[in-house]
């Protein structure tokens, strides 16, 4: 079946169904607003800046034509777009990829040929996540190498003993466990964020949960407390 410019959705290729689909558009370049509000005042020139580097949502719109499928064929396919929560690749993309949400099938089309035309737009996260995801690994204190320009939400997986407080340092972000018995895993996913142990039983902690912005260090301090014998720093960079 046809690969070019196709799409890959939640892991299944358009080009894996038996009948051929084309993708009319090629990717398009969609780059969101930050959130960053201007307030203007009446009592000074200009505008006060309220900076927020998050992101709002983005839409990617494709035009897909099936060619003659059978009924039972076309319904498969059309199942892609009940997902929620996917990844979304383009053949046409080589290093990223994007998170999206849910699917919107705004017009549907068959003519007498017995060609099926859809307009789709996939509602995503602002951020061009890489494809590859980065693993660093520490022994020691270190320096943790960022990518992209997006704020990044990594994996922190610890290892060591320690019966009494331990603590680590991501830049200025200073992170206290109460012990540490083998290893620990901090998520630091907004959607979704957990600091479990190798049990997965939640943790005692003090701390936040760690952002990372590489607009503003290329370079990120990392500080190893007695009782850590390594740390892995997993994370999917993206541009924003």
């Amino acid at each position: 079946m046809i690969k070019h410019n196709e799409l890959v959705i939640d892991g299944v290729a358009t080009s894996s169904f038996p009948f051929d689909v084309i993708v009319e558009e090629a990717p398009a370049i969609v780059i969101a607003n930050s959130k960053t509000k201007l307030w203007e005042h009446d009592g000074i020139s200009g505008a006060i800046l309220q900076t927020n580097h998050h992101r709002g949502m983005v839409e990617k719109s494709y035009t897909l034509h099936l060619v003659k499928p059978k009924e039972e064929d076309l319904n498969r396919f059309l199942a892609l777009f009940a997902r929620e929560n996917f990844w979304l690749e383009s053949e046409r993309v080589k290093t990223t990829k994007m998170w999206c949400y849910k699917v919107k099938i705004s017009e549907t089309v068959r003519n007498r040929a017995g060609y099926y035309a859809l307009k789709i737009t996939f509602e995503c996260h602002p951020t061009k996540f890489f494809k590859v995801t980065d693993n660093q690994t520490f022994s020691r204190s270190g320096t943790l190498r960022t990518k992209g320009s997006a704020l990044a939400f990594p994996t922190i997986t610890l290892t060591g003993q320690s019966t009494t407080e331990v603590s680590f340092t991501v830049d200025r972000q200073v992170i206290r466990l109460e012990r540490l018995s083998g290893r620990a895993i901090m998520i630091n996913n907004p959607n979704n964020p957990s600091f479990l142990d190798g049990t997965g039983s939640r943790i005692k902690w003090t701390g936040d949960f760690i952002t990372i912005d590489p607009i503003k260090k290329q370079d990120v301090g990392i500080v190893l407390g007695a009782g850590i014998s390594s740390m892995t720093i997993e994370t999917v960079w993206g541009w924003a």
